[in-house]
């Protein structure tokens, strides 16, 4: 079983992007803020344990900003799953929990998390007369992330990421068009928590290195950290020895670089003004 799909509406920094994975390892590059640590931040609200409480409380500042106005908008995070396992208690899970209806062994299912305002706000935003934006600003402008719900649902088949979809099950704020409706069986049934993907899913994370050497240093529970230990034990050492000698020529040509000595130089001159001939470094590499 694998990840298929994740789609993100009106989250943190995505309005409405769908991201499709591959079975195997997956590799998601971008710039810094570019939104790669929400990215897993979303799968996790799906699948960690750890982050059920997050799941059930998400803030204001999750919202994404190109709303504007985040008041009544909801928040998807869709996921797909393939080639599900045909062991037992998983395919209970899904065929129960999120396949669709009438399906015999599943293969394909998908997992949502909604977060939504509560059913009497969206009875007040239903029975809104068209275009009356007046009665929508005063409504929009009393919700607070208190009126807000989080559910779990599978057997969904609304595209979220087709804006009309969205527009027809969430409503529209530009023309003030909200269906009477307040519910819809498109975006699936509710997922019971005995059935939780969190119970049936293995999961693991770990946090991103931003200095290798202090964290692992630090924690030494680190499962990246566990494996690179077990592993490091079946190097040989004689296998080492030239990339040792690769590194220490390379760090020594770094050093030779004219623009590498002259920062080198204006630093020990720095210190050599503000600690004295006493207290400066002899050498600075």
């Amino acid at each position: 079983m694998h990840i298929s799909k994740l789609t993100l509406i009106n989250y943190r920094n995505f309005k409405n992007t769908t991201l499709r994975f591959q079975r195997g390892v997956n590799t998601i590059i971008g710039e810094n803020g570019s939104g790669k640590s929400n990215i897993l931040r979303a799968i996790r609200l799906l699948l960690d344990d750890n982050m059920v409480r997050a799941a059930h409380r998400l803030e204001e500042t999750d919202f994404s900003r190109a709303l504007g106005q985040w008041q009544g908008h909801w928040i998807i995070i869709s996921m797909e799953f393939e080639d599900i396992s045909s062991d037992e208690a998983v395919q209970a899970l899904f065929l129960h929990g999120t396949a669709q209806l009438g399906t015999g062994t599943v293969a394909k299912a998908s997992y949502n998390l909604i977060f939504r305002p509560k059913k009497e706000i969206r009875l007040k935003l239903a029975a809104l007369d068209p275009f009356d934006h007046d009665n929508l600003a005063e409504i929009r402008s009393a919700i607070t992330i208190n009126d807000y719900e989080t559910v779990f649902t599978g057997r969904s088949s609304a595209d979220f990421s087709d804006p009309e979809v969205y527009d027809s099950i969430v409503g529209s704020f530009e023309h003030c068009l909200f269906n009477s409706e307040t519910e819809f069986p498109e975006i699936g049934a509710k997922v019971p928590g005995f059935l939780s993907v969190t119970k049936e899913v293995s999961l693991t994370f770990i946090q991103a290195l931003r200095d290798v050497v202090a964290e692992f240093h630090n924690n030494r529970t680190n499962p990246l950290f566990t494996l690179l230990k077990s592993k490091s034990g079946e190097v040989d050492p004689g296998a080492m020895t030239p990339i040792t000698h690769m590194v220490r020529d390379l760090n020594a040509s770094i050093e030779s670089l004219d623009d590498v000595q002259s920062v080198r130089k204006h630093i020990r001159e720095t210190i050599k003004d503000a600690a004295g001939d006493t207290y400066s470094p002899a050498s600075l590499s």
